[in-house]
């Protein structure tokens, strides 16, 4: 699928939702998020991110997805989350995710981009405040270099204890995460026109920081224990170590105990 073709698609599918909202006297707003309102980077992989802001004691209605999203025949899974949210895919692999609130509950949602679709009072005002508020973790190198070193140092012990699944977690995916927010609070990007969001530095990272990200992609092919001590050497290498970067006797501790 060509990038037009996919932004057709993709937008044809979004106004239809929007004529299927536009006249019930229960919704409040709709908001859409990341790609869907950021939609100079959708492709055929994007899906539809939504809020569906509603008077208050209606928001269960519109958790059922076949009472309001287009083609409602084609939904084959629906899967409701612990928290709220509700994430639909279609039989052609097409996936929507949504959340629904009253115009108080989302002033305590978080967002990166956003594009307010309709609003019949406050919703734009709302989603001003939600966007410039601090993102849920924010920015701390040390904190974020120390959790590289913590979690490796658990991550292996599990491993070796033979917990693979709990360390294959906590190496390759939080510490990871703990590394990209360290790297995207500190260092500007590589590329000067990528934008991260700023909820998930992760997203996008290898256009921002495409030789890290290289680094980073290869150490995750390999066995956990390699990962977790190639992911603490690209921290150093990328930080060095003592004030403002990887903590020198944090490092060591981590050396010492794991025989590195």
């Amino acid at each position: 699928m060509t990038g037009s073709s996919a932004r057709e698609r993709f937008d044809a599918f979004l106004e239809r939702v929007d004529a299927n909202l536009v006249d019930r006297a229960d919704v409040v707003g709709l908001v859409g998020m990341g790609s869907t309102a950021d939609r100079d980077r959708v492709d055929e992989w994007s899906d539809h991110d939504l809020a569906i802001v509603t008077t208050d004691g209606h928001q269960p209605g519109y958790r059922r997805p076949a009472d309001w999203l287009p083609r409602p025949d084609r939904i084959a899974l629906e899967v409701h989350e612990h928290h709220g949210g509700v994430k639909v895919v279609y039989d052609d692999g097409h996936v929507v995710e949504f959340g629904v609130a009253s115009l108080d509950d989302l002033a305590g949602w978080a967002a990166d981009a956003y594009d307010v679709r309709l609003d019949r009072g406050g919703v734009a005002a709302t989603m001003s405040e939600v966007a410039a508020k601090p993102a849920p973790i924010g920015p701390d190198v040390d904190r974020d270099l120390g959790l590289v070193l913590a979690l490796t140092l658990i991550g292996v012990g599990r491993a070796r204890r033979g917990e693979r699944l709990s360390a294959n977690t906590l190496v390759r995916g939080t510490a990871v995460e703990a590394l990209t927010r360290a790297v995207a609070s500190r260092l500007e990007p590589e590329e000067g026109d990528a934008r991260l969001d700023s909820l998930d530095p992760s997203r996008r990272f290898e256009r921002a920081y495409p030789s890290i990200a290289a680094r980073i992609d290869g150490l995750l092919a390999a066995p956990v224990e390699s990962c977790a001590r190639g992911l603490v050497d690209l921290a150093v290498e990328v930080f060095g170590t003592g004030d403002g970067g990887v903590p020198a006797r944090g490092l060591a501790a981590v050396h010492r105990r794991l025989g590195w």
